[in-house]
Parts: C-alpha cells; sequence; structure tokens
C-alpha cells in the first residue's frame, strides 16, 4: 500500500513539477527513499508485547426456571454473563449479603460481571432459582 501510495504522489509530483525532467526523476527518487526509511523506522518502533490474560468468559443462561449450569467453577477475575432465555424476567443476586444485584433482565437480554470470590446468587424474583460461582 505505501509503494502504490509512494508511486502516486511521485507521479503527482512528476506531472506538477516545471523542472526539467531529470530533477523531477532525482525527486521522486529522494520521495520513494524517504518512504521506504520511515516505513523501516516504523516496523521497528512497533514491538509486540507479551501479555499474559488469564481471564475468561462464562455463560450461565437463565431457561425454564433455572441457572444452567446450576454451578460454575472459574478462575478469580473471569466474566460470567447471564443471558435471559425465559419467557419472563429474571435478575441475579447476590444471596448472602445482597452485595450485588443486576437489574431486572429482559428476555433476550443479559448481565455480565466479573467475579473475584466465590459465591451464591439466586433471582429475587423467583426465589426458587439458585446458582453458585466457584473461585479457584
Amino acid at each position: 500500500m505505501k509503494k502504490i501510495l509512494s508511486l502516486v504522489l511521485g507521479f503527482i509530483i512528476l506531472s506538477c513539477s516545471s523542472g526539467s525532467e531529470s530533477t523531477n526523476q532525482e525527486e521522486y527518487a529522494a520521495f520513494e527513499d524517504q518512504s521506504v526509511t520511515d516505513q523501516k523506522s516504523s516496523e521497528n518502533i512497533i514491538e509486540p508485547i507479551a501479555v499474559k490474560n488469564t481471564a475468561h468468559f462464562h455463560t450461565v443462561e437463565i431457561k425454564r426456571m433455572k441457572f444452567v449450569p446450576a454451578e460454575l467453577t472459574i478462575q478469580k477475575g473471569d466474566t460470567v454473563m447471564w443471558i435471559n432465555k425465559d419467557f419472563v424476567l429474571h435478575d441475579v443476586t447476590e444471596e448472602n449479603n445482597k452485595s450485588w444485584t443486576s437489574s431486572p433482565i429482559a428476555i433476550g437480554r443479559s448481565w455480565s460481571k466479573v467475579v473475584t470470590e466465590s459465591t451464591d446468587y439466586f433471582c429475587s424474583l423467583h426465589l426458587i432459582m439458585k446458582g453458585k460461582l466457584l473461585v479457584k
């Protein structure tokens, strides 16, 4: 792509200049050399960064008045997304202290949370619905 751009810009320089043909060719050659130099220097500047990302993404489906799976083992920092595939509204609420809760999740919608500790949860709209997250 940069070579094409260099050629197009070189052509513009050649067609717009009013100097001798040899001067135009020298300008084009200087411009092309600079493009190659710029490309090489930018390649040297960009270095890949090794990042170890251990977080994962998990889904829990809400269907038939249940959390599926009802128990999920994850790593600390993983994201869990609850997807409402049922025919009514549901929510997800931490059971012991009610320290976190989703708003009601509409049919076909989802809610997610980064999990840092094991917890039991339930649907506060349908108390029989319970789930568990186990952080290893």
